[in-house]
């Protein structure tokens, strides 16, 4: 069945092995919708599964921007809530710690990887609103506050870097984290995939084999060289005339 599969389903079967579900990411109240969808394709690329955002006023239903989040949104598990006290529910239920990022002095400074361990089975990552952080009531239920170090007159990083340089020292932290989900979640998700994969009539078609028998994963699941392409606006594609090349 492998030597048969699409690669792009072979690809898919890469990332699903090096997918994890040991941090649950959350937005709290972001102000600006595309930092959000860029916190998205942050996470993605991490390897990230759960992410989950309280909405914050003014933002909610907004359409998701393709340019932005770069599809990333059609892999990942979201879960959004209305309020910060009805995340923490959900977080409680799943009874794991809750770490926050937080610019007061009472923060930890988050270094490196020592700060984090020993690094727990399963925790929430929370990453506060742009202009005040995260909320009292987060602030509160949080088990840990953290900071990551700046050597500049720049307060805060932008949404996007932090979680980044968050996630990253997590991962070096815990590096058995690359992987680390349960088979059925990964069963779940496959199917789930593999719908938005099977685009022509012949793998609709061998869809169900696909799944009763999942093809081998790709060694390297990056996009192959000739099919790398620059992710170039068309006007600036045109106007740089690399359409004609």
């Amino acid at each position: 069945m492998s030597k048969e599969a699409p690669r792009r389903l072979r690809r898919a079967e890469a990332v699903l092995l090096r997918r994890t579900s040991r941090i649950i990411l959350v937005i709290e109240r972001p102000t600006d919708a595309h930092n959000v969808q860029a916190v998205f394709r942050t996470a993605e690329s991490f390897g990230i599964q759960h992410v989950w955002y309280v909405e914050s006023e003014g933002n909610q239903g907004k359409r998701i921007s393709k340019s932005v989040a770069k599809g990333s949104n059609l892999w990942l598990s979201l879960r959004s809530f209305d309020t910060p006290e009805t995340c923490l529910d959900a977080l409680r239920k799943l009874q794991c710690p809750i770490w926050a990022t937080a610019l007061e002095k009472t923060s930890e400074m988050l270094k490196g990887p020592e700060s984090l361990a020993p690094f727990p089975a399963k925790v929430a990552f929370v990453m506060g609103r742009e202009s005040d952080g995260i909320s009292k009531v987060m602030r509160a239920a949080a088990d840990r506050l953290l900071y990551l170090p700046m050597q500049g007159f720049t307060e805060s990083f932008n949404l996007s870097v932090a979680t980044a340089l968050v996630l990253q020292r997590c991962f070096d932290a815990c590096p058995e984290m690359v992987g680390d989900m349960d088979e059925k979640e990964r069963a779940t998700l496959r199917e789930l995939w593999y719908k938005n994969l099977a685009k022509s009539a012949d793998t609709k078609r061998l869809f169900p084999s696909f799944l009763a028998d999942p093809p081998a994963p790709l060694e390297d699941h990056r996009p192959s060289d000739e099919n790398r392409r620059p992710r170039i606006p068309k006007k600036v594609r045109k106007a740089l005339g690399m359409d004609e090349i």
